[in-house]
């Protein structure tokens, strides 16, 4: 990593344009790369696990991780043999003109990794930080190659993204794409403040909340919590949201919606089946639930599946 400020960008600068966005369901062992591209770009695993290579860096690709590059620079990607990525991609730059898809909106080209010239580019962007360019400000967000958030928590994000950008060219399509970016990174910022400030999870709390997971197929019983403590279900619940900042129910229908998710893009049942496994009552119900909750209807999920 660079030693030297990154280059910055303000707060009130910020004129995103977004150039390309989609999910991807990759295949066991897929790989793409290494190769460059013209843009910047967040790739967020969302389920699964694999290999990435950032400037010849390792890392380990886990739910939840957020990677980031930018123009020229050298990245490569392979999904796991048994337990391949849920992908999102986001093309895109800081500051520049909406691109109307013609064609491939992207440009991308196969690369060679060169330690003498990659190993110097500062691959980093530092958002904020005007009043400050020797040191980072309180207000400023460091994006590096890679970091941690909670994959659901935003994942939805990233599929609003990409069902944003596969809709038929409009007006009001551009401003939509750049606000719906711009709220991305500014919840980035949120996020990293909330995790600065959050006290360690107890072990009671971390038991509770496996134990809810665990129990996604089945309808959600509020006497769970005290069945699985020594304490009344509502004391239970009020730990909970203050540990976990989510209430027990939420925490247990997101848990829900990750396993139709999963359900979805790692099984061949059909969506009656699936509705019945999580006993989300009538197919109309769990067709309205997921889309409300993911912004796609769960057959246009399973069915989305572009290159990255």
């Amino acid at each position: 990593m660079s030693i030297h400020q990154p280059p910055s960008i303000p707060w009130h600068s910020l004129q995103p344009s977004v150039h390309y966005a989609n999910r991807l369901q990759c295949l066991p062992g897929f790989a793409f790369g290494p190769r460059v591209i013209e843009e910047y770009q967040f790739i967020f695993v969302a389920a699964g696990k694999g290999t990435a290579w950032i400037q010849g860096e390792r890392y380990e690709a886990m739910p939840g991780c957020l990677f980031y590059y930018g123009p020229d620079t050298v990245h490569h990607f392979i999904a796991d043999e048994a337990d391949p990525f849920l992908l999102y991609g986001l093309h895109f730059s800081w500051s520049g003109k909406y691109r109307e898809r013609r064609g491939s909106p992207l440009h991308i080209r196969d690369a060679k990794f060169d330690p003498a010239v990659d190993m110097r580019k500062d691959n980093r962007m530092l958002v904020g930080n005007e009043e400050s360019p020797h040191s980072q400000s309180p207000d400023s967000l460091l994006i590096d190659d890679v970091r941690q958030l909670p994959a659901q928590r935003f994942e939805p994000r990233f599929i609003r993204l990409a069902e944003a950008y596969g809709m038929e060219e409009r007006e009001f399509k551009q401003p939509l794409l750049s606000g719906m970016l711009l709220e991305l990174i500014a919840e980035i910022k949120r996020q990293e403040e909330r995790e600065k400030s959050r006290k360690p999870v107890s072990p009671l709390i971390s038991s509770v909340a496996k134990q809810l997971a665990e129990h996604a197929r089945e309808r959600y019983n509020h006497s769970w919590l005290g069945e699985w403590s020594a304490y009344h279900p509502d004391h239970i619940a009020r730990l909970f949201r203050a540990e976990l900042d989510v209430t027990p129910h939420d925490y247990f229908m997101t848990s829900k919606l990750q396993l139709a998710k999963e359900l979805l893009t790692h099984s061949e049942l059909t969506l009656l089946a699936i509705a019945d496994e999580l006993e989300a009552g009538t197919i109309h119900n769990f067709t309205k639930w997921f889309k409300q909750h993911t912004g796609m209807p769960p057959g246009r999920f399973r069915k989305q599946s572009r290159f990255i």
